[in-house]
């Protein structure tokens, strides 16, 4: 066996004993009410309600994926395995099932994605070739410039928001005629006009909702200080650039016998004339977190995270830091929106989702979060407050293959308050599973030692999780001797 450990979901198949639990979850999840979703499942509500609550038991095989497929249930979940008969799914209206160009123009991208969430880090690395090598972050294929840096550390209570009431339009959506080689055709005979939906219909991700976020528009660096500017975008609209970009490039590689393609072989990528031009394109910042259990005695730790590509839309496949996400509110109310605009406050919620395996904030609650008092957030609070759990912002850096914007922080927890905030760590969440170098430890990590660092060099690390550990390891005295 390897040196370090993916966690693995239990080995007995589920019971589907807790089927109203995840019925509950999913329904909301898809914001459906439980009058809507008994519709749709051609139910009453009240029958629903008793499923949900547990009053009422479910064991008939064609029901429960009758439920899985209505309401986007992995079936394993529910207990059954899936239906792989040829009716038993059915198709979205512009996907096509006919023999010809559509099915074909279909299955090539479906072929190519495929391609592009197994390769993801040999394409990163070759990517990163296309731009000056002045740029890359030492030690990782990440690219940023001197704008983009702070001179050191900075807290992240020192890390400034701005709202910017009148953005500029993006000249660059990803519906243009430059991105029309990485969206297939639909069923029609036209093309699908934006990535997003054609990952929909074709390879969604069991994690996959259009979600209201803030979009990064401006930043400054002082000594000590950052600023940040920022307005509304949308999730789909980032990834409509992003991941067509980087679905551009995986076919471009193919297509060169999988050699690094060059710019004319990317006209969308070309028409990005700046990648670092935060106005030119939506941006949605990744906050990638790289946490450490600082333990001076016995020797401090690291935490990844192998994210799966079948549940997550972008950066399947690797291992990445945890807790990662994207700077978004927790739900769609507006008192949300002003809620959760916190660097802070999105890190919180990512290790309550990451690390403790509580639901993600799905955008369906009205109530505003209560982080002062609801847990884990409330002890989140009093152990930063108390000094023992501090955030740093690194720099804020550009994943080479899908342009991705991101802020690397790193997270320095003392050993006694992350064990007792992490008694509950789970081994697999949502997006994927948590790595270690004990097998069924998930709050084990990895040292934080050079030699770690050097055998990570062979890992299928995911570059920003990579630039994350060379900026961590750069600044660690400044981290760790506290």
């Amino acid at each position: 066996m390897g040196w370090l450990q993916v966690a693995h979901a239990a080995t007995t198949p589920p019971d589907g004993s807790d089927v109203g639990q995840i019925i509950r979850w999913y329904r909301t999840y898809e914001g459906l009410t439980q009058k809507r979703a008994a519709a749709e499942l051609n139910t009453t509500q009240s029958t629903l309600s008793k499923l949900e609550n547990g009053t009422q038991a479910l064991r008939d095989v064609t029901e429960l994926r009758h439920i899985a497929r209505t309401l986007g249930i992995p079936p394993e979940r529910l207990g059954v395995l899936p239906d792989q008969s040829a009716d038993a799914i059915p198709l979205a209206s512009h996907v096509s099932d006919r023999p010809g160009p559509v099915r074909d123009s279909q299955e090539h991208w479906r072929g190519i994605r495929r391609q592009l969430n197994a390769h993801r880090v040999v394409l990163a690395e070759l990517a990163a070739e296309l731009y000056p090598a002045q740029l890359r972050i030492p030690g990782s294929t990440i690219l940023t410039s001197a704008r983009w840096m702070p001179d050191g550390l900075v807290e992240l209570t020192d890390v400034e928001l701005a709202w910017r009431p009148d953005p500029p339009t993006p000249q660059l959506d990803g519906r243009g005629p430059e991105s029309a080689g990485a969206r297939p055709l639909m069923a029609s005979g036209e093309r699908y006009d934006r990535y997003s939906r054609a990952l929909r219909d074709l390879a969604r991700p069991r994690l996959f909702d259009n979600r209201v976020s803030y979009r990064l528009l401006d930043l400054a660096w002082a000594p000590s200080r950052g600023m940040l500017g920022f307005h509304y975008t949308s999730y789909f609209s980032v990834l409509d650039v992003c991941e067509a970009s980087a679905h551009e490039f995986a076919q471009a590689w193919l297509a060169a016998g999988r050699k690094r393609p060059s710019f004319p072989e990317l006209p969308f990528r070309r028409s990005i004339a700046d990648p670092f031009d935060l106005s030119a394109r939506p941006v949605l910042p990744g906050i990638a977190t790289l946490t450490i259990r600082r333990d001076p005695i016995e020797g401090h730790r690291v935490y990844l995270h192998h994210r799966d590509a079948k549940a997550v839309a972008a950066g399947g496949g690797m291992y990445h830091v945890m807790p990662a996400g994207v700077f978004q509110p927790a739900a769609l109310a507006p008192a949300h929106q002003a809620n959760d605009f916190s660097l802070w406050r999105n890190i919180q919620r990512e290790y309550s989702e990451e690390f403790l395996g509580n639901s993600e904030h799905d955008g369906n609650s009205i109530d505003p979060i209560a982080y002062g008092t609801d847990e884990p957030f409330a002890s989140f609070e009093r152990a930063r407050q108390a000094g023992d759990f501090r955030v740093f912002a690194c720099a804020v850096v550009l994943e080479p293959l899908t342009l991705w914007v991101e802020l690397v922080t790193v997270a320095v927890i003392a050993s006694p308050v992350f064990d007792a905030l992490f008694s509950g760590m789970v081994a697999v969440n949502e997006e994927g599973a948590a790595v270690s170098t004990k097998a069924g430890c998930p709050t084990v990590g990895i040292p934080f030692t050079a030699a770690a660092r050097e055998r990570l060099r062979a890992e299928p690390l995911a570059p920003i999780a990579r630039a994350c550990l060379e900026l961590a390891w750069q600044h660690r005295h400044q981290l760790l001797d506290r």
